[in-house]
């Protein structure tokens, strides 16, 4: 099952590059793409530590957001933080803190 995952996001991530930015058939991958990461927290999880690639990480950034809002994980959240330090380039830390104030942090998940 990680493989699949691993798969599938590589190939959504491979159409949204494929794609100028303005093109609003983004949007149709960043959904495929959030709905993705979002059917299975330990496995995006366990995807997100595997990643070394800090392009793959800037675009799927688009979609943290949405993600913790579907799984409503603390967990989520602590690992993408911890993305910005394994990424320091990247400016993750708006992506990190719109996807922290989307969750309910009385309802989620430690």
């Amino acid at each position: 099952m990680k493989m699949k995952l691993k798969t599938s996001v590589y190939n959504i991530v491979d159409q949204i590059n494929k794609l100028h930015l303005e093109d609003p058939k983004v949007y149709d991958y960043w959904d495929d793409l959030t709905k993705t990461l979002s059917a299975d927290e330990k496995l995006t999880i366990q995807f997100l530590e595997s990643l070394d690639d800090k392009n793959t990480v800037n675009t799927i950034s688009a979609v943290f957001e949405d993600v913790a809002y579907n799984l409503q994980s603390l967990a989520f959240i602590n690992y993408i933080e911890s993305l910005q330090t394994k990424f320091p380039d990247l400016l993750l830390e708006h992506m990190v803190d719109a996807a922290r104030n989307t969750i309910n942090m009385d309802d989620a998940e430690v």
